[in-house]
């Protein structure tokens, strides 16, 4: 083996782990929008959950909301065991959703480390030639397995969203930790159109990803192939 073909080995093993990696960030970056309280509390309405709560639009935002925080912050105030005199989140629920958090807060931090990574080695890797090829490879990269992996995700989710979504729930949950009654509180505020409405969106920003990472790895191509640089 020369010299030359192993450097070359080393910088497609390195585009394909970034693309894996970038793939990941990719991921987490798109969820990011649909966790915040506007996105929520559209959703929310557009499913008319406050039908199935019977508490009113304002009460079931509010529960929505609650739990939203409870989620994404370690020092989230307890959810409420009652709201309008009903019964609202119980032990099983609260355990349920400290599950979640525990997925949920490393996973973003994760991310945001994982972003910062992917832009220091992007900008420290395009400073030469063969680096831009490297960079414009892992991103085209990218984009095809984020790409492949949203339209599998649609597809499945589209024959059976309810296995797909179990099956989902069983990657971080241990069994029966994550189900409820139909009359339970988290399942009316959150019904499966919620879901289905919450990983359409997603699904739209992990392939608007996949687009803008497919340009600008493409744009690197263009220009190290027709001006040298």
């Amino acid at each position: 083996m020369t010299r030359e073909t192993g450097l070359r080995g080393l910088a497609r093993a390195e585009a394909a782990l970034a693309a894996i990696l970038l793939a990941i960030t990719a991921i987490g970056v798109a969820l990011l929008p649909v966790t915040t309280a506007p996105c929520v509390r559209a959703i929310v309405l557009a499913v008319d959950s406050a039908s199935l709560t019977g508490l009113g639009e304002d009460a079931t935002i509010e529960a929505a909301e609650a739990v939203r925080v409870f989620v994404l912050e370690a020092d989230a105030p307890a959810l409420p065991e009652t709201i309008a005199g009903a019964p609202a989140f119980d032990e099983a629920a609260v355990s349920h959703l400290v599950d979640v958090r525990d997925v949920l807060l490393p996973a973003r931090g994760l991310t945001f480390v994982l972003l910062v990574l992917a832009v220091m080695w992007a900008v420290l890797r395009a400073r030469t030639a063969d680096g831009r090829r490297v960079v414009g490879s892992g991103l085209r990269g990218a984009a095809l397995l984020l790409a492949i992996g949203a339209v599998l995700s649609v597809l499945v989710g589209t024959v059976d969203f309810g296995s797909f979504f179990s099956w989902f729930h069983s990657l971080f949950f241990e069994p029966g930790t994550w189900t409820f009654p139909e009359n339970a509180l988290l399942i009316r505020v959150f019904p499966i159109a919620f879901w289905v409405s919450a990983g359409a969106l997603w699904g739209v920003l992990v392939l608007m990803s996949a687009l803008m990472l497919f340009i600008v790895g493409r744009r690197l191509g263009f220009t190290r192939g027709n001006y040298g640089v």
